[in-house]
């Protein structure tokens, strides 16, 4: 009796895992017609059609379709820098003492800056490192790359350097 019951759960598991299976194949299918599309409009050989198709019906137009892709691109890069500064910030929570980092985001600018400064540096206010990001900037996915390694350099450095002296 208790292997029947197992089958039966078996196939039901079976039947809602097939469903699902059904649904992911039937947006993945949708989502590739539009990329074909859209990207067939890239290639000069290639003729377009008019209208977009996914699922037998009509989605819309291939240039709001382009339109799309085209803020998708904004959005995944604006992720990308995001991600990125966000990299920088946790960086800096692994800062050696007796250092300090101060981060600071500027919304009415769109900006990020981040100051490096040893306090105990009596000689020198400077920051030992600062860098500035205007997020609105075609270049800062690369600016914010290179800022990311210039503090990667820079807290290897101080370790290495506070190894030497212990």
């Amino acid at each position: 009796m208790s292997d029947l019951k197992t089958a039966e759960q078996f196939y039901q598991a079976s039947l809602e895992n097939l469903n699902k299976a059904k649904e992911l194949h039937e947006a993945t299918d949708a989502t590739s017609r539009k990329t074909v599309a859209l990207f067939s409009r890239f290639i000069e050989t290639t003729v377009t059609p008019d209208y977009v198709y996914a699922g037998g019906e009509v989605v819309g137009c291939v240039e709001n379709v382009e339109q799309q892709a085209i803020a998708n691109l904004k959005a995944i890069q604006q992720r990308d820098v995001l991600a990125v500064i966000n990299s920088i910030v946790a960086m800096t929570l692994d800062m050696p003492k007796p250092f300090l980092a101060h981060c600071c985001a500027g919304s009415a600018i769109k900006s990020f800056d981040i100051y490096v400064w040893n306090p105990n540096d009596k000689d020198s206010e400077d920051a030992r490192l600062e860098g500035h990001l205007i997020l609105d900037k075609p270049s800062v996915l690369e600016d914010a790359l290179s800022l990311e390694s210039q503090l990667a350099e820079f807290i290897i450095e101080v370790k290495d350097n506070a190894e030497v002296t212990a």
